[in-house]
């Protein structure tokens, strides 16, 4: 599972980045392909998610571009599931993450 050798591998073999080359769009579309079981309640399509999301910062704060684009991608990650881009399994790749290599703070 989650743990510093994990993350080494995975570094090692995702930060070539050699899985291909897309649009933000055209990633955002391939993420309809994928079923987040960490979100049991999304029953939308994630591209629906994901502009909901944009849409929804942008509103709140309509002068941060830069954080609509953050809302915009922030799920991206997610096309790591499909067997075209590693097929990693979920726990990898959705849900909450946390830092690994590091104790918890006490709190």
């Amino acid at each position: 599972y989650q743990c510093v050798d994990f993350v080494r591998r995975m570094r090692e073999e995702y930060g070539k980045l050699n899985r291909g080359e897309m649009s933000i769009w055209e990633c955002c579309e391939l993420l309809n392909e994928v079923v987040d079981e960490s979100d049991p309640d999304l029953d939308e399509p994630q591209i629906e998610h994901l502009l909901q999301t944009a849409e929804a910062i942008r509103k709140d704060y309509p002068d941060e571009d830069w954080l609509h684009l953050t809302g915009l991608i922030h799920d991206l990650g997610k096309v790591l599931l499909l067997p075209s881009f590693g097929g990693l399994p979920q726990w990898a790749a959705v849900g909450d993450t946390y830092p690994v290599g590091c104790a918890f703070d006490k709190s």
